[in-house]
């Protein structure tokens, strides 16, 4: 696949997502994703997006001001 924004070859990778709501940070580490070697951006698939929704809504009802967590971990 090529990236749409520099034309360059996607591989796959992993990435921090990160998700900023007034008072609550969550930082969910290792997603896959694709990834541009050269400019770095990176796209997500359906299902790693639906995922992502999911478990982003459920660490919001967690009260903590900044959240850490790892997708391999709770995505499963």
């Amino acid at each position: 696949m090529k990236c749409s924004l520099c034309g360059a070859s996607m591989i796959e990778g992993k990435i921090k997502h990160i998700v900023d709501r007034g008072k609550q940070t969550i930082i969910i580490k290792d997603v896959p994703a694709l990834v541009c070697h050269q400019c770095g951006a990176s796209f997500l698939d359906d299902e790693v997006v639906e995922k992502l929704e999911k478990i982003v809504d459920e660490l919001l009802k967690n009260k903590t001001e900044i959240v850490i967590a790892n997708y391999s971990e709770i995505a499963a």
